[in-house]
């Protein structure tokens, strides 16, 4: 054979082989499921995020194998990262999780300073995301209120948390009472307002209001003054200006009966930084180490959870680190029902049919007060001392979810 009838028959052999290679090779499919997670670790609001390491620890233990969706399986990576209680950050990093880390669902927690610019930046950009740890109407309002796409919200609301506290309220002896509001000027204190005003002027009694503060106040004092005839106290601080607010009501001989405190209560450290002051104060109490549920992901129940991460890390459980767990749950949830966890639009869809159980409780996304939102568990608790300084959140009222039992009879102040 002549060299070029060689050549020719080679190369044409070489290419029919490529054809066939290409043809016969399927295309690379990206099957890893990536979770972009926004808590505060650092900043005024990092009490939020203490218990993060050991919820992620305990969250990627039960994803080690990864999932099966549509047929397929994929491996699980979460991208945590901190929001350093900015806003602005906030908004920021979700941005980088979204253009350059290419997430496919978005999770973040922990006040509105985070779930909004957070839920913002995904609507926009059409990426499915859920948040947690603000009240829904602080979630869904500010944003415009609207029916969203892409982001959802698992949480309580203001509204039905004032119907809560009222019924606590009417537990205190005599009457008529007078109600001493301590709302910081920002859009909690801003909600707590609209909500509380009206609920406590249909029962009759006297609403004192000396009007909104900054977070960071040093001298209440003022605002004692102005509080001094009120019986019960509704206060929506940061945990440190409560600290500060509480401890100079007490060198002022401010004491009501009752004090129904939100946010700043949530944790035992803070509770403990008041030493007896913090004594049957009371505080919400939507996750609770007793809480009769278990994880979707891995059947580990609330006591187990709460329980290892005191092993863990020498602390008291907390109750973000059930509401955080619960997201994940949720997702998880969703990326299975998706039928395909990359594509975002059957992603987000899923979430707002879900409906399921949560080491939290119930959720329903179906049946919310706003389309787009599932209600957690509301009860209360309030502050008990115990051994060495400890104190323990005893459950007094589980009147807007019967099927978690109450742990204790209300104990007032004085």
């Amino acid at each position: 054979m002549k060299r070029r009838t060689i050549l020719t028959a080679g190369a044409a052999t070489l290419v029919a082989g490529c054809g066939r290679g290409l043809q016969e090779t399927p295309a690379t499919t990206d099957r890893t499921i990536r979770i972009g997670y926004l808590i505060p670790k650092t900043g005024n609001l990092a009490v939020f995020g203490e218990s993060n390491d050991y919820v992620l620890g305990v969250i990627r233990n039960a994803l080690r194998d990864g999932l099966t969706v549509g047929g397929s399986r994929y491996t699980v990576e979460i991208l945590d990262r901190d929001t350093q209680s900015s806003g602005t950050r906030a908004a920021q990093v979700a941005g980088e999780l979204i253009g350059r880390d290419g997430v496919d669902i978005v999770l973040a927690t922990s006040t509105p300073d985070t779930t909004n610019p957070v839920s913002d930046q995904c609507e926009a950009a059409k990426v499915p995301c859920l948040a947690t740890i603000c009240p829904w109407e602080i979630w869904y309002y500010p944003r415009g209120g609207k029916d969203f796409t892409y982001t959802y919200l698992y949480f309580i609301g203001t509204q039905a948390e004032s119907q809560v506290f009222a019924r606590l309220w009417q537990r205190v002896p005599g009457g008529p009472h007078t109600v001493g509001a301590l709302w910081p000027g920002d859009v909690d204190g801003d909600t707590y307002r609209k909500y509380f005003t009206p609920v406590v002027r249909g029962l009759g009694w006297t609403l004192v209001d000396p009007g909104a503060y900054q977070d960071g106040l040093t001298d209440f004092t003022p605002l004692i003054t102005k509080l001094r005839d009120a019986d019960i106290l509704q206060a929506a601080p940061i945990p440190p200006d409560f600290i500060t607010f509480w401890k100079q009501a007490d060198q002022n001989r401010f004491r009501p009966r009752l004090a129904t405190v939100a946010k700043a209560l949530l944790f035992p450290s803070a509770v403990e930084a008041l030493g007896r002051l913090g004594d049957n104060l009371v505080a919400p109490a939507w996750w609770h180490a007793d809480y009769p549920f278990a994880s979707s992901l891995d059947g580990m129940t609330a006591r187990a959870f709460a329980d290892g991460y005191q092993q863990s890390s020498g602390r008291q459980w907390t109750q973000p680190m059930g509401m955080d767990h619960a997201i994940f749950e949720i997702a998880v949830a969703a990326l299975k029902a998706s039928g395909d966890p990359k594509d975002r639009q059957a992603v987000a869809a899923a979430i707002g049919g879900l409906k399921g159980e949560a080491i939290t409780g119930k959720y329903d996304f179906s049946g919310g007060p706003v389309k787009n939102v599932a209600l957690a568990p509301d009860l209360v608790g309030q502050w008990r001392l115990g051994a060495a300084g400890k104190f323990d959140l005893v459950v007094v009222d589980n009147s807007a979810a019967p099927e978690i039992p109450v742990q204790g009879e209300l104990q007032f102040l004085r």
